[in-house]
């Protein structure tokens, strides 16, 4: 009983047996905007974050919605209000809950971690700069 009891709690421990796989990039490919009501309850979690900005989010609130990311095979896409950055990228790691890119940005490569929340949404985070640590991206319904 204490083997088998034992055995169980090692294959968790080390995630063998485990049905979830590692994601693939193909599950992050596709159009992303900012998910306005979840970013800004990520917000409210950054120590950066003060309640008398309260009265911000109308502003906020518009230019979140000219945000855009999309990734292809091969590149991640920035836009904002109608100006898009291109940043070609390496999958360097993953587990089962995100994946990490090796982008490059003219001859400085930044790592990118890329989690899925679910289906549908995301949140990344950047080596070079924690601007987007708090946003909530949705895959958009655009075609």
């Amino acid at each position: 009983m204490r083997i088998t009891i034992l055995t169980m709690i090692l294959i968790a421990a080390c995630g063998c047996g485990s049905s979830q796989q590692n994601l693939d990039s193909n599950q992050i490919v596709g159009l992303w905007e900012v998910d306005f009501d979840l970013t800004m309850e990520e917000v409210k979690k950054s120590p950066k974050y003060d309640p008398k900005d309260s009265s911000l989010p109308v502003m906020v609130k518009g230019m979140m919605a000219t945000m855009k990311v999309q990734i292809t095979d091969t590149d991640m896409i920035y836009s904002r209000s109608g100006r898009e950055v291109s940043f070609p990228y390496s999958v360097t790691s993953s587990d089962t809950t995100s994946i990490i890119l090796g982008v490059q940005n003219g001859t400085n490569t930044a790592a990118i971690t890329i989690t899925l929340r679910d289906a549908d949404h995301m949140n990344f985070k950047s080596s070079a700069s924690d601007d987007m640590d708090y946003y909530v991206w949705q895959r958009s319904t655009e075609k």
